[in-house]
């Protein structure tokens, strides 16, 4: 009957110590989860910076690239043919600059409110598992 019972009760042990042992390990792997997360959040965010910085200077220099512009195209003399084909040219090729640098704008435009969804969301993960690591931990 002695036997049985030591049998039993090392028995029980043993499982309630390998269960918590589980318990600890999947809180482990969450804590690295969040870990992980806020490495990579972070990693985002300084690409975000550079990318701002980066989107600002073209939004300065489409501004004056887009002044130039606007006062090319209203700078043309109908007395000498000669000088308003030149004129033409020159603001053709104005036009064209401000083309391209305001589109360069709009696509960096475009990639910093897609990392700026994509930073959302994963905060928006990381915050559901900081709050199911900090139930487990209490």
């Amino acid at each position: 009957m002695r036997r049985l019972f030591l049998i039993t009760i090392m028995t029980l042990i043993t499982v309630c110590g390998f269960s918590q042992s589980n318990t600890t390990v999947n809180n482990l792997k969450d804590q690295q989860k969040v870990l992980d997360l806020t490495a990579k959040l972070n990693k985002m965010q300084l690409d975000y910076e550079k990318k701002k910085l980066e989107c600002d200077a073209l939004s300065n220099k489409a501004a004056g690239i887009n002044a130039d512009a606007n006062t090319a195209t209203t700078d043309f003399n109908a007395g000498d043919p000669a000088s308003t084909v030149k004129d033409a040219k020159d603001t053709v090729k104005k036009l064209e600059a401000t083309k391209d640098v305001n589109k360069k704008l709009a696509k960096s435009q475009k990639e910093l409110s897609k990392m700026e969804k994509k930073i959302a969301k994963l905060q928006d993960k990381l915050d559901q598992l900081n709050k199911k690591v900090e139930i487990i931990n209490k």
